[in-house]
């Protein structure tokens, strides 16, 4: 841009009645290169309708919001077995107990020895088997029954193979297998709990939430920890308060499980035309829109565009589809996610209702872009600054 003393220069040569055209010119080529927040509602609606558009472009409304309300976390939904809860079985390394009962006297003895008429099994003799570890044969010995195959088998599939076993030798027998201790039979609940380790499973089945109760809970606040499942090399992830409010996430462990327990606060980025630039922290489980751009100090008065307010996330590819009616363009849905970029116009009270009810998530953008009218504005003010020196000069030759 020329100085004042260049412009002077070009006054004094006689160039004086050029000064305009070339203020004007000087002007229109400054207004490119004006520093602006980032792009402004035209050119991310020009992206948008090119013939190879990087995102989809919605704008927010009430179908919008409806069709967001119905998405869902998958979480750890995928890894879930099907009820009933899945089946617990003994392992090689088990410690089990087994009982045994015969009506009248027999192979367990005269009447009278050992007799279980303290259980209310009158004329019933009972014998305990020594506490014993499942071998890396996988089985068991029971006198008189030989070796059981235990390992891979539920207690009652033990229990009818002894009284098999002992058919023909004893009176009526009957078993009762327990185990007492067992080394596989859990998961393990690491990370940020207040008791991380071994959690056995309860043979009825435990869920995600219940073994996060027998590790202690959380060390930190729901809204901020994260729950990651990891079962049979695969990883999946789910928040501690949609585990909370959808029950569907709160499925059966099996052996083996891995829960990580992590704090991680949920954030969002707000940019362009507001008061403050700045990362948001969720204070609660739901943050909205209005309530992000709140953090941030609202809309700049002299220089934000309220029609061109937009928040930009990844959206999987069926969430994507079904924001509009046309079929998405090939490259935009051969990932897992597709850029979706949503517009409210906060020009109206309506669009302030929307604002209230969008609802945010974990590493939202938040971009407020710069009205025209500013630009307009910054090249009058740069036509008058130039014109204005070279009225200054003028008056100086005049003078001189």
């Amino acid at each position: 841009m020329p100085t004042a003393l260049s412009i002077g220069r070009l006054v004094r040569a006689g160039l004086a009645p050029r000064l305009l055209s070339s203020a004007v010119i000087l002007s229109l080529a400054g207004c490119a290169a004006m520093p602006v927040a980032g792009p402004m509602s035209p050119q991310i609606a020009k992206e948008a309708d090119s013939e190879a558009p990087p995102f989809l472009l919605v704008q927010v409304d009430r179908i919008t919001l409806t069709a967001l309300s119905h998405v869902a976390a998958e979480g750890v939904m995928p890894l879930a077995t099907p009820e009933p809860p899945p089946v617990v079985t003994i392992r090689v390394g088990d410690t089990v107990s087994v009982t045994l009962w015969e009506f009248g006297s027999g192979l367990l003895g005269p009447l009278g020895v050992s007799s279980s008429v303290a259980l209310g099994l009158v004329g019933a003799q009972s014998a305990t088997v020594p506490v014993q570890t499942v071998d890396q044969s996988g089985t068991i010995l029971v006198p008189f029954a030989g070796e059981i195959p235990a390992a891979g088998q539920t207690t009652r599939q033990v229990q009818r193979a002894i009284v098999a076993a002992l058919r023909g030798k004893a009176n009526q027998t009957q078993a009762l297998v327990q185990v007492v201790q067992s080394t596989d039979n859990a998961v393990t609940v690491s990370g940020d709990a207040n008791r991380p380790g071994r959690v056995p499973l309860n043979r009825t089945g435990t869920r995600l939430l219940d073994a996060i109760s027998q590790a202690g809970g959380t060390t930190g606040k729901a809204r901020d920890m994260l729950v990651q499942l990891t079962r049979g090399g695969v990883v999946r992830s789910v928040r501690l308060v949609d585990l909370q409010d959808n029950p569907p996430q709160n499925i059966f462990l099996v052996p083996g499980d891995l829960v990580t327990l992590a704090q991680e606060p949920q954030t969002l980025v707000v940019l362009g035309a507001t008061k403050r630039n700045q990362e948001v922290v969720f204070t609660k489980s739901r943050v909205t829109l209005a309530e992000a751009l709140g953090n941030g100090g609202g809309l700049s008065d002299q220089i934000a565009d309220p029609f061109g307010v937009y928040v930009l996330r990844y959206e999987p590819v069926d969430v994507a589809k079904s924001l509009r009616t046309s079929s998405l363009p090939d490259y935009l849905t051969a990932g897992a996610q597709v850029p979706v970029v949503y517009q409210i116009n906060l020009k109206s009270a309506d669009g302030l209702l929307l604002a209230q009810s969008f609802s945010m998530r974990d590493r939202d953008v938040v971009f407020v872009a710069t009205s025209q009218t500013t630009q307009l504005s910054k090249l009058t003010q740069l036509f008058n600054n130039i014109v204005s020196i070279g009225n200054s000069q003028t008056t100086q030759r005049f003078t001189d």
